[in-house]
Formats: structure tokens, C-alpha cells, sequence
């Protein structure tokens, strides 16, 4: 019996046509690494290669599967991956050129011999987890076979594609099932690796019913597609390493095995597809203005409206489209065909029916002005550390943030894997945009994929409605030193002007408090240490004022951005420092500004009193008046817990408080009680 995979012949004249007219920069990048690994050179540029390479290494002679390039590791991963299988493939079906189905078998063969692999060197392998060597570890593995899979739909027309090669390739995708099938333990249960091993096997067993073992296989498959929904996907459908680059790279593996289903007529339990869902609306939860992704726990600044293209045609959602590009992506007319070319082409684009968002279970909070590109953003990290500590970076509070939609403060990124100096400097909370204790990093690290005594988060709130966004939450991570600290960080939008990011630490001797900012690296900065007021354009016409409403001495330092992996440019930090003693705060106010507004934001303290008439101190609440043109607001935060406040000849009850008074119009909320 046939199965149907994501693509097939009838099909071919729409989506090479589509694409051709689409998508003709995305044709030409595929076709130019087809081209170059036909002369056995590799380059990984695709966007969702997990480690990315610029670089072109070439093989004249025989080639080295085990190389590593610069001594990376990843890079010998990349390559056995074969990303490039799956390119040839696509670059026969868009030239009809036959030197790619001559050089998929080349490399197929070439590969197969060079790496064989025997039952007892499975079995045998169990203390290495099932990662027998280089070429043969389990997450390669499972991605190797997809990428195999693809080509192998393309180029087996071919007149080239002899029955020796079927053969051939049947027999290495039943030895890829068979160590699929044994290479998984408990921790691959509650890691991306297990989704990406499983849709390896998934796809086998679905695809080829002819091996004895794919009914077996495919049970497997399913039931480990649950266990792992169940144990690694959020309710609020973030991933739970809490990176996007994961977050997606799972998302990608359980859409190919619920869209390989649904074209097979193969009904998996509802988890799978509920699941699913909720992986592509967190995505459409976090997804910046600029369509990427934040740089967050390991993840590059990656486009992810191909993703949203795709979820909005398997689940018809018009918020997904308004989110993605205006025409189908590139991959996903490969997976969808004329058919779903036709059906996003249809789909009503509308924007998401709640502008600013808290993932509970991950604790991101997302802050926005609206859903155009020229929005401003903030994503605001006040959850825990990922659940297996592998990807996660110190970044406990960090703020990522977006105005006029370009990227200004943002994380910055990975840059590598490879031990050293370097993975270091980008994992520790230093290079994050959140505060820093006694000159600490926030957490212990250990090594690359390892910390030692790390922090939890001690508290958090979220309310969000038309006018503004709060969001707060505070950590543990400086309750070792030998007088403990406690941090809590608020951050109020009060749309779409500004943001308040006040930070309070309770101790009681004194300390040296921080606060980093990390800046994009195309924003030119100016710096007014004497104001304590940081200028940063992002063009002639806008940019943002960083302001310290409270005493810190400003300065400007040098940093490194990686956005891609193998990548790094230079940029500025700005840091904002204070020496105290007891409970403190720390106030920054984040202001964009446009050359078309002419109304200044001004913003400044004021007193406040108990309803005896009694003022009270700096350290049990702040109370600013800002002033918009000719609209004035009040903020009133609390540092010691709720209380009766007069302020400005206003008198409210709470905790965090806001007045907003234009012309003769006055409106007061609680913020928190």
C-alpha cells in the first residue's frame, strides 16, 4: 500500500511554479547548496540550520563525516544531518537537472559506507545514552532520515534512480528505524532531542508498512508523541526549555508527524494535535514586530513567519496569518501543495484578539502597542530556569524591547557550543538586560550545559488592559551571599508612551546594584552621565531616552550581539550603577520618541503622604508625575506593600497605582492592590 508523503508528483508543476514566483531568492539559495554539495562542498545557511556556518568547507577527495570545522562539534552534526539531501532533492524537481539525483546517490552511498552500524553496537551503547559515534547519534539520526526522506520523494523518478538504489535506500532507512526504535531513555522523554528522534521513526514507520516492524515502530512512535506532549509542552503552549530555537525546532517535529497523519488518514490521540496548537499560538504570542524570534536561551534571531504561514493553514487561522507573510512561505508549499497555497491565499487575516499577553507557566510576559510593524514590544522574562537547564541562560528578568518595531534593547544570543570564555560570556546574566548584584552573576555556572546553584523566581503578577501592561517578578538568586539580597523587578507600559522599570532590593548592608542594558548594534547611542540619560537613535527621525529617574552613575561599555550562531558584531551596553545600603530602588524610564511628536516626556518625582499628612520616604514607595504635552499621569509604586496614598491632591489605596488626567477627562486605576 502507498503512503502519501507531504509532496508528490501531481503537485510538482503548482509548487515549482509558486515558488519560482513567490519565492525566487529562497529558489536560488537552494538550488546555489545543491550546487555546491554536488562538488562534496557544505554551507549551513538555512535559516532553521540549529547552528549555522558561512563558511563553505570542501572535500576534494574522500569525505571526512567525522570533520570538525575550527574543532566544533556542531558543525560534524550539521553535516550528518543532511540538510543538503533534502535541498538536491528540491533542486532536481526545480531544474529537472539530473547531476542532483546523481549526486544524492554519491552521497547516500558514500555515507552508508563509511558508517556502518551493527545491532550489538546499538545495544552496546546504552551507557553513551544510544550515541554510538559521531555519525550515528540519535538526534542526527532522527533528522538525518527526514532530510533523506525529502530527497529521496524527488529524485526516485529519475531514470538515474536504479532498483540497487531503492534497495540500498531501504535498507539504510530500516537500519535508521531499528536504532531509532531503541535509542530513547527517560531523559529524551522530557527533551527536544525525544520529538526529534521520534519523527525519524514516525515517518519510517508510517512510510514504509512493507518492514515487519513499522506496525510496531508506529505504535511506539505515537505513544512516545504523547508521553512527550504531556511532559514538555506547556498550557501555555511554551516548549519547556523555554528557548524559541527549540520551541520551533519541536513545533517543527510534531507538525511533520500531525500533517504525515492527516494526509495518511492515521488518527493520533487529540494531545498531538492540541498540543500543536498551542506551540504556534505562543509563537504568535512572542513573535516580534520584525517577524523573528527573541534572541532568548539559545536561540538566533530567526524569521518565524514561515511558521506562522504553516500554522495558519493547518489550523485556518486568520490571527496566524495577520502575523505571518502575506503568501505562503517557501516550505510550506512543499508541504501543502496547491491546496494549501490556495487556502492561505483565501484566509482572512485578522490580528490576534489580545494585543499584550503573560505566558504563566514559562513567566514571559509580551507588552504591546498593537500588531503592526511598527509597534512597540517588550518581552519581559520572569519565569524559571528551562526545566533540564541545558539552553537556559542567567537572564532572570531580562527585558527585550522593540519600539517604532526595530529591535533597540535586545538579548545577545549564543554565538557557540564549544567550551570556552566565550559560551560563558553569553549564558551569564552580565549579558542580559536585567540588574546585577555585588558585581554577581545572578546564578552559578558550571559549564556549558551544566549550572550549578541556581535562582528561583520568588513572585509575579500580570495585568494588562487598553491604557497599560504591568508585569512583575523577582528572584533568589542572591541568597547566598553573606548578606542576602532580594530582587524584584516592575515594569509598567502605560501605552504607548513609555515604561517604568523599577527595581527594588531588600538587603541590609550595603551593595553595589546594577542594571544593563544591552543595545542593538545598528543604534548609534549618546550618553549624558551628568542626567544619568542615554540617547539612543535607531535613525534620523527615532530611537528611545533611557532615563534613571533615581541616582546611578551612567556608563557606556562595549558588548558583543550574536544573531546567528557562528556570528557576533560589536555594540554598546549601557549600565546604570548605585552603591546603597539597605532596602533600594533603582527607577529607569524607557521613552521612545518620533521627530513627528512634538510632545516631550517628562517625567519627575514627587511627594506623597499617609492620610495622617505624614510624607513618606523614598524607600517605602515612589510617586512620578509625567508630563505628555499638554496630558499629565501619575504613578505611584509602592516598596513596602499596599497602603493609603496622597499624592497630587489624588488619594488612592494599593500597591501600584496610575492617574491619567487629558483636559478636563480623569482616569484612575489599581493597578495592584
Amino acid at each position: 500500500m502507498n503512503k502519501s508523503f507531504f509532496y508528490h508528483t501531481p503537485d510538482q508543476r503548482e509548487i515549482i511554479d509558486f515558488c519560482k514566483t513567490a519565492w525566487p531568492e529562497e529558489v536560488r539559495e537552494v538550488i546555489h547548496r545543491a550546487d555546491l554539495a554536488t562538488k562534496q562542498t557544505f554551507i549551513f545557511t538555512h535559516r532553521w540550520d540549529m547552528e549555522r556556518c558561512e563558511i563553505p568547507v570542501t572535500f576534494d577527495n574522500k569525505i571526512d563525516w567525522t570533520y570538525r570545522f575550527k574543532g566544533d562539534f556542531e558543525w560534524t552534526v550539521n553535516l550528518n544531518r543532511s540538510r543538503f539531501m533534502s535541498e538536491l532533492g528540491q533542486a532536481y524537481w526545480l531544474t529537472s537537472d539530473e547531476k542532483y539525483v546523481t549526486s544524492f546517490i554519491n552521497l547516500l552511498k558514500d555515507w552508508i559506507n563509511q558508517n556502518p552500524l551493527s545491532i550489538d553496537e546499538i545495544l552496546s551503547s546504552k551507557e553513551q545514552h544510544y550515541n554510538v559515534k559521531d555519525t550515528w547519534r540519535k538526534l542526527d539520526s532522527g533528522i538525518r532520515i527526514t532530510n533523506w526522506l525529502k530527497g529521496y520523494h524527488c529524485v526516485r523518478e529519475s531514470d538515474y534512480w536504479t532498483r540497487e538504489d531503492e534497495q540500498l535506500f531501504k535498507e539504510a532507512v530500516h537500519l535508521h528505524g531499528t536504532y531509532l526504535k531503541f535509542a530513547f531513555t527517560p531523559h529524551d522523554r522530557q527533551s527536544n532531542w525525544g520529538f526529534l528522534e521520534t519523527n525519524g521513526l514516525f515517518q519510517i514507520a508510517m512510510l514504509f508498512p512493507e518492514f515487519a516492524e513499522s506496525k510496531s515502530w508506529l505504535s511506539i512512535a505515537v505513544d512516545r508523541l504523547v508521553n512527550m506532549c504531556e511532559l514538555q509542552i506547556f498550557e501555555d503552549g511554551m516548549h519547556n526549555e523555554q528557548s524559541p530555537m527549540y520551541h520551533h525546532e519541536v513545533l517543527h517535529c510534531l507538525f511533520e508527524c500531525v500533517w504525515l497523519a492527516k494526509k495518511n488518514e492515521h488518527p493520533l490521540p487529540s494531545i498531538c494535535e492540541d498540543s500543536l496548537k498551542r506551540l504556534f499560538l505562543s509563537s504568535l504570542a512572542f513573535v516580534k514586530p520584525t517577524g523573528s524570534q527573541p534572541m532568548i536561551s539559545d536561540s538566533d534571531d530567526t524569521d518565524i513567519r514561515d511558521i506562522l504561514c504553516r500554522g495558519a493553514v493547518l489550523f485556518k487561522r486568520g490571527d496566524l496569518k495577520h502575523q505571518a507573510y502575506d503568501q505562503l512561505d517557501y516550505e510550506s508549499a512543499w508541504y501543502y501543495g496547491k491546496e494549501g497555497i490556495d487556502e492561505f491565499h483565501k484566509l482572512v487575516a485578522h490580528p490576534p484578539s489580545t494585543t499584550s499577553i503573560h505566558l504563566s507557566e514559562s513567566g514571559y510576559s509580551i507588552m504591546r502597542s498593537g500588531w503592526s510593524e511598527s509597534s512597540h514590544y517588550c518581552l519581559f522574562d520572569g519565569g524559571h530556569m528551562d526545566i533540564i537547564q541545558a539552553h537556559g541562560h542567567d537572564d532572570f528578568l531580562h527585558l527585550d524591547l522593540n519600539v517604532f518595531g526595530k529591535d533597540l534593547l535586545i538579548d545577545t544570543g549564543r554565538y557557540t557550543y564549544m567550551e570556552g570564555e566565550e559560551r560563558r560570556y553569553f549564558k551569564e546574566s552580565f549579558q542580559h538586560n536585567t540588574t546585577i548584584v555585588d558585581h554577581t552573576s545572578i546564578s552559578e555556572f558550571k559549564d556549558s550545559w551544566t549550572w550549578g546553584d541556581i535562582a528561583r523566581t520568588t513572585q509575579s503578577f500580570w495585568k494588562t488592559c487598553e491604557s497599560f501592561d504591568y508585569a512583575e517578578a523577582g528572584h533568589d538568586g542572591y541568597r547566598n551571599l553573606k548578606d542576602p539580597v532580594g530582587v524584584l523587578r516592575k515594569i509598567l507600559f502605560v501605552k504607548p508612551y513609555y515604561w517604568l522599570v523599577i527595581d527594588e532590593f531588600q538587603s541590609n548592608e550595603t551593595h553595589h546594584f546594577a542594571q544593563h542594558f544591552h543595545v542593538s548594534e545598528n543604534v548609534s547611542v549618546q550618553t549624558y552621565p551628568d542626567r544619568s540619560v542615554a540617547v539612543c537613535n535607531l535613525n534620523e527621525k527615532e530611537g528611545l531616552f533611557i532615563h534613571s529617574i533615581t541616582p546611578a552613575k551612567l556608563t557606556k561599555d562595549k558588548c558583543w550581539i550574536s544573531r546567528n550562531y557562528n556570528e557576533k558584531h560589536a555594540s554598546s551596553k549601557l549600565v546604570f550603577d548605585h552603591k546603597a545600603t539597605g532596602k533600594t530602588r533603582m527607577i529607569t524610564g524607557l521613552i521612545p520618541f518620533h521627530s513627528t511628536v512634538t510632545e516631550d516626556v517628562v517625567i519627575k518625582e514627587i511627594g506623597v503622604r499617609n492620610t495622617f499628612g505624614d510624607y513618606f520616604s523614598n524607600e517605602d514607595v515612589t510617586a512620578m508625575e509625567i508630563n505628555i504635552g499638554m496630558d499629565t499621569h501619575w504613578v505611584v509604586v509602592s516598596h513596602s506593600g499596599p497602603n493609603s496614598f496622597q499624592f497630587a491632591e489624588h488619594h488612592m489605596t494599593g500597591d501600584v497605582l496610575l492617574v491619567k488626567k487629558k483636559g478636563d477627562q480623569l482616569n484612575k486605576w489599581v493597578i495592584k492592590v
